[in-house]
């Protein structure tokens, strides 16, 4: 079956037009905005075992964290503020 001419050219345009409409409507990680005010955090061990520390990087502070020998919990030990 042959289709007609005005049948195969607006398939082709339908097909460019999305090709050009999901080229347009991708995200660009340059105009991201942060949403949240939240900081963003790096952890890192501490040389023995049981603690570590949690740094906000936008705000400076870090935190120490020591593991109760008790009850297994993490308790706040130290708190710097490096800014």
């Amino acid at each position: 079956m042959k289709f007609p001419n005005y049948l195969i050219n607006s398939l082709a345009i339908v097909g460019a037009l999305s090709i050009i409409i999901m080229a347009c409507s991708a995200d660009n990680s340059n105009s991201a905005n942060v949403a949240n005010s939240v900081g963003k955090y790096q952890i890192s061990t501490t040389s023995n075992a049981g603690g570590f520390f949690v740094i906000d990087t936008e705000t400076g502070v870090v935190k120490t964290f020591k593991q109760n020998t008790s009850n297994g919990d993490y308790i706040l030990t130290n708190t710097t503020i490096t800014q």
